[in-house]
Parts: C-alpha cells; sequence; structure tokens
C-alpha cells in the first residue's frame, strides 16, 4: 500500500515537473507545511526526482536538509502523501514580495486530473488571510507575479 501510494506521488510529482521543463525555471514548488511560525517548502528541481527541502523563517529561505531517496523526504512530511490523491486545499508555496507576506494553496477539483487544479493566493497580514486572487489553472496562475512562489529561480 505504501508502494503503490509513493508511486502515485511520484508520478504526480513528474506531471509537475513536466510542466515546470516547459518553462525556464529551475525548480518548482509541489508542497509546503506549516511548523509553528515556520514554513517548510518542498520544490522539485529541473530534471530531478528527489526534491530540495527549504525551511522559511523569519523572512529568509534556507536549505533545510538534503536528501538522497525521495522516501526519506516521505518519511519527514507524511502529509506529503496525502496530497497527491487529495480534493482539499493544500498549501504549496510562500511568497513575500514588497513587503507583502503570501500563501499560495492549491486544490484538485478531480484528484485524478492535474489540469482540474484551483490556486488561490492568500495575504497573510497580523495572522489574517485574505484571499487576493484564484486562478482556475497552474496555466492561468503563469502570467502573473505569483508564479515565482511556484516556478523557482
Amino acid at each position: 500500500m505504501k508502494f503503490k501510494l509513493l508511486l502515485s506521488f511520484i508520478v504526480s510529482f513528474l506531471s509537475l515537473s513536466a510542466f515546470s521543463q516547459k518553462s525556464k525555471e529551475k525548480e518548482m514548488a509541489v508542497y509546503a507545511e506549516k511548523r509553528g511560525s515556520d514554513y517548510y517548502l518542498v520544490r522539485l528541481p529541473k530534471g530531478k526526482d528527489i526534491p530540495n527541502v527549504y525551511v522559511y523563517s523569519n523572512g529568509e529561505t534556507k536549505p533545510y536538509k538534503k536528501y538522497t531517496q525521495l522516501l526519506d523526504v516521505a518519511k519527514e512530511f507524511p502529509k506529503m502523501m496525502e496530497t497527491a490523491n487529495s480534493a482539499k486545499e493544500e498549501l504549496v508555496s510562500v511568497l513575500n514580495k514588497d513587503g507583502h507576506f503570501y500563501e499560495i494553496t492549491t486544490q484538485r477539483k478531480d484528484p485524478k486530473n492535474f489540469e482540474k487544479t484551483t490556486i488561490t493566493v492568500y495575504e497573510v497580514f497580523n495572522g489574517q488571510k485574505r484571499i487576493v486572487e484564484e486562478y482556475g489553472s497552474i496555466m492561468e496562475l503563469m502570467p502573473t507575479p505569483y508564479k515565482e512562489a511556484i516556478f523557482i529561480n
């Protein structure tokens, strides 16, 4: 069962990787998790199968750990495995731009179909979140200033 989940997770990230390779960006945000006041950001590098993990804390993004196997990442972030086939809203990335802090989430309308994904951008201010924009697909997000939260140089 765990192997099937891991395999479906890898396949979904590879499809995300295909999207990221169409652009000239180097990494694509695939998962984020908030623990306390820190955000752990999982980003898939172009052409690789093992994501990089960063921690966003006190306004800075720093490398968290270097992983050699996808299974190690999945063990440290077990909720990441659930998001591959989830229809719930999931945190994917954060963005600090022009003095504003944003959380970017995705929600699949159909857990089996990547194209049916809604992307929501929230501005976070004094612990309160407000919706800034909603996009019906990743392609709608591409021409916006928020794309740099998903496609990272």
